[in-house]
């Protein structure tokens, strides 16, 4: 569909089969779902790590997704998974880069149409995108381990090179470069060769799995480690992304943006909800006013969630997981939260909140207690997603 459609200034609108939803809130979701497929652990498209686990964890952290491992952690953001290949891309899988250029051309056009998307690409990836070189501060921002374990590798090496520039007697030379160790052991006592740490089926070098690392090419590894990791190892699936990008509009015109900014006007914004704060930017409608009690409950609660959960609020009353540019005052139509009226003598207790998404609405019932209006939300959001339907 995109392929056809990308690049027309047309606006494109999604509803599901079975469901009477239409309009913002199911595309606004529809960004949101495929977004989270894209994020896929049999995708092999990103570096990932193993989540940690929680007893409370619902639905996977607020940067990549858990759920049981199905799709990619990445508290640091996506970045591409480096894959063997030459400087023209071959050796890169054709599904691989099929799938990049989707998702350029996906996030150009949620942008033309002033939708958001979920997908947290690391500062790297957008550094990319703008033209920056990338360096050890950027593996940093990837894998912060790998990054402190090269830099001490580095200054060992450099260690090295100094100690050989010095000059001297060989005998004084040579025990000053065995005296080079880390926490003392010798660098072939780590049994390292030039293949991609976390990724031996990536050479460093040709023949790098038979190719020891030593004091001596320390340094070399070391760079080659960088180069692979974040240049030569995803460029052809990074320059995909650019590509699809501009087949809805240059890509260069991003250039003006902070990595930062562009994460913002990819994803939306995120902020940390203050009840004096939220409470200017609601409307209330249909049953409740500023000073309704229960009003008072649904401020305090949303005032408490965690990120994870406050995400989850927001897919459910909006369909994309974070705010607009500008955060709550700049979501329209304004969050209204409207009375959900029991029938037939049914105690308010017994509903669940329901939400009218094209409209950003929160029906919400008058709940006895701020406790039972909690537990309601919260299985609301969390079991209520699977569907657009009429309550």
């Amino acid at each position: 569909m995109l392929d056809v459609y990308a690049g027309l200034k047309a606006m494109l609108e999604f509803e599901y089969f079975g469901e009477v939803g239409t309009g913002l809130g199911p595309t606004l979701e529809f960004y949101t779902l495929v977004s989270r497929e894209l994020r896929r652990q049999e995708l092999h498209l990103w570096v990932s790590e193993d989540a940690p686990q929680s007893n409370d964890d619902k639905g996977g952290d607020d940067k990549g997704g858990v759920d049981g491992q199905q799709y990619v952690y990445t508290p640091y953001g996506l970045f591409p998974r480096a894959v063997q290949q030459t400087a023209d891309g071959t050796g890169v899988p054709s599904r691989v880069l099929q799938l990049f250029t989707f998702m350029g051309r996906f996030v150009a056009k949620s942008m033309l149409d002033n939708r958001l998307v979920d997908l947290p690409l690391s500062l790297p990836f957008l550094r990319f995108i703008l033209g920056l070189e990338l360096g050890m501060a950027d593996l940093a921002d990837i894998n912060p381990q790998l990054a402190k374990s090269l830099t001490r590798l580095r200054d060992l090496a450099e260690r090295h090179a100094a100690v050989l520039a010095g000059g001297g007697k060989p005998a004084e030379v040579e025990a000053a470069v065995a005296a080079l160790t880390l926490d003392g052991a010798q660098i072939s006592d780590l049994a390292l060769d030039f293949t991609l740490p976390g990724g031996p089926e990536v050479e460093l070098v040709p023949g790098g799995a038979e190719r020891p690392v030593g004091i001596a090419n320390l340094g070399e590894y070391v760079q080659r480690v960088l180069e692979v990791y974040l240049v030569e190892g995803v460029r052809a699936q990074l320059e995909a992304f650019c590509k699809g990008f501009s087949d809805v509009f240059p890509i260069e015109a991003l250039r003006a943006f902070s990595g930062e900014e562009l994460d913002v006007l990819f994803n939306g914004t995120r902020e940390r909800w203050e009840r004096d704060v939220v409470v200017e930017h609601l409307k209330f409608d249909h049953g409740y006013t500023r000073s309704s009690r229960a009003v008072g409950f649904l401020l305090e609660i949303l005032c408490e969630l965690k990120d994870s959960d406050l995400s989850q609020f927001l897919k459910f009353v909006t369909g994309s997981p974070r705010l607009p540019v500008g955060g709550l005052a700049s979501l329209s139509p304004r969050l209204t939260i409207v009375l959900k009226r029991p029938e037939n003598g049914v105690s308010s207790d017994a509903y669940l909140p329901s939400v009218m998404t094209c409209a950003n609405y929160l029906k919400l019932p008058d709940y006895s207690s701020k406790a039972i209006m909690r537990e309601r939300m919260l299985t609301a959001i969390f079991e209520g997603q699977g569907a657009f339907l009429l309550s």
